[in-house]
């Protein structure tokens, strides 16, 4: 409990810090054009949420992995990825991009810090899985992306590489659900939108929000979804 307390209090301030970098990827990014230089429709989003919403949330977000997965360098890999997850959504649903910069480190910090757990608890069997994972999941979203043309991005293929590291890590129920509960969250905020007329059927709109809402649900509950679907 103890640790909860402390991942969620560092998570609060860590949240009351990140508005600024959003602020600037925001302004960096909201002028590049997505597709053959044509800008797409989206909902008019609200401003980004003021530094005390992102502590409230960040730090709930922290102290809830920090319940499920107790101390570790794997929780230190899931804290980053909850940090930067916060700014990347927040700068999709403002310019339907993510910033590879930002991909790139989780990347290289996930495989860093999920390598040296793996060392220290002498169990590769987990690592191997997890590289097997993110490749396996970044496909899979690569070939939806390829398919279905217009609704994933390549930076949310990329991104579907760094959440597969870390789920495959928990376990293959945790990739499943995370992945399941993705598309779910994407289904349901598109009907919301489309029945609020904040979106037409044409309109394009980000996915990464959704892999991360997804993520954390799976870390969160993923063995129980799974085994209930199994037992259903």
């Amino acid at each position: 409990m103890s640790s909860t307390l402390v991942c969620a209090a560092v998570g609060f301030a860590a949240g009351l810090v990140l508005r600024v970098p959003v602020e600037r990827l925001v302004a960096g990014m909201s002028g590049v054009t997505v597709g053959v230089g044509v800008r797409l429709g989206r909902p008019a989003w609200p401003r980004v949420p003021v530094a005390p919403v992102l502590g409230v949330v960040t730090g709930g977000v922290f102290g809830l992995l920090a319940w499920r997965l107790g101390p570790g360098l794997d929780l230190l890999a899931f804290l980053l990825v909850a940090a930067a997850g916060v700014v990347l959504a927040l700068v999709d649903i403002h310019t339907l991009r993510l910033p590879d910069s930002v991909i790139g480190v989780l990347l290289l910090a996930g495989l860093t810090l999920l390598g040296m757990e793996a060392l220290a608890l002498d169990d590769f069997d987990a690592y191997a899985r997890a590289l097997l994972g993110s490749l396996v999941l970044s496909t899979y979203h690569f070939g939806v992306a390829v398919c279905r043309r217009g609704s994933l991005g390549l930076g949310d293929v990329k991104l579907a590489a760094v959440l597969g590291l870390h789920l495959s890590w928990l376990g293959w129920h945790v990739l499943i659900a995370g992945a399941l509960l993705s598309f779910a969250c994407a289904g349901a905020a598109a009907v919301l939108l489309l029945a609020t007329r904040r979106a037409r059927l044409d309109t394009a709109l980000p996915f990464g929000p959704h892999i991360l809402v997804g993520a954390l649900g799976g870390v969160l509950c993923g063995e129980q979804l799974v085994g209930a679907y199994a037992g259903w």
